[in-house]
């Protein structure tokens, strides 16, 4: 009866697991679609906006449309992973108030100096976001800019969704839990990376495609904390 009822149980675990690694697959190539097909699902809508800046803008108002669609999409993601699935794709619970070790944060701060410099020497020091928003500071190009800044915020949410996905995929299909390898680093630097390498979504596209491993590694530095993840690769994509 004993081995009956573990068989049962075994049998059962390895189910969940299996759910919890195809759902993680499919939060993954959601997310990732959603960020090539949102910009085009926009662009029908952008020219009714011509009346404000007739037409110069449309830059502007296609990075801001996108962000509204993003965002709906991810909460929209976010509703029925946790009421259907009674998963959250946002946040880790166990790491949630979870203070890091003094000797992490020295490491997360070696990290994100590093990360930094790198790219300063790239831009000649220049502040990176003016760098990026460009040497016109006036009128509809740094408006148009300023639409790709906020989308870029936006964007790294999605960029932290896809970490955990990718990172629980793995490790499920390893079988050994949780590893402090940068799976998820390398997964979305082979497709986002690649993506944004192939359609210049940065003015720095080689450093970036690198820095999605340094994403993937931020991830597990910080225990896992969504939040905190967020933060430190906001700020790394835009300063």
């Amino acid at each position: 009866m004993e081995k009956i009822v573990e068989s049962i149980i075994k049998s059962g675990t390895q189910k969940g697991e299996k759910n919890i690694r195809k759902y993680n697959a499919v939060i993954y190539i959601i997310s990732f679609l959603a960020i090539i097909f949102s910009k085009y699902a926009v662009k029908p809508f952008v020219p009714m906006l011509d009346f404000a800046g007739y037409g110069a803008m449309r830059p502007f108002f296609e990075s801001l449309l996108t962000c509204i669609l993003w965002i709906i999409e991810i909460v929209i993601m976010c509703t029925i992973s946790k009421r259907k699935l009674g998963i959250s794709i946002i946040s880790n619970k166990e790491t949630k108030g979870q203070e890091l070790p003094v000797k992490r944060i020295f490491i997360i701060a070696a990290v994100m100096v590093a990360c930094i410099v790198v790219i300063s020497a790239q831009i000649d020091f220049q502040v990176k976001p003016f760098y990026d928003l460009g040497e016109k500071f006036n009128g509809y190009e740094l408006t148009n800019n300023v639409g790709i800044f906020l989308r870029n915020i936006v964007k790294c949410v999605w960029i932290v969704i896809m970490i955990k996905a990718a990172q629980e995929f793995v490790e499920d299909i390893r079988g050994k839990g949780r590893s402090i390898n940068i799976y998820a680093g390398i997964v979305l630097m082979l497709t986002l990376g690649v993506y944004d390498l192939i359609v210049g979504s940065n003015n720095l596209g080689i450093t970036y495609f690198v820095l999605n491993v340094v994403y993937g590694w931020i991830y597990i530095l910080t225990d896992r904390s969504m939040l905190k993840s967020y933060l430190l690769i906001m700020f790394i994509y835009l300063f």
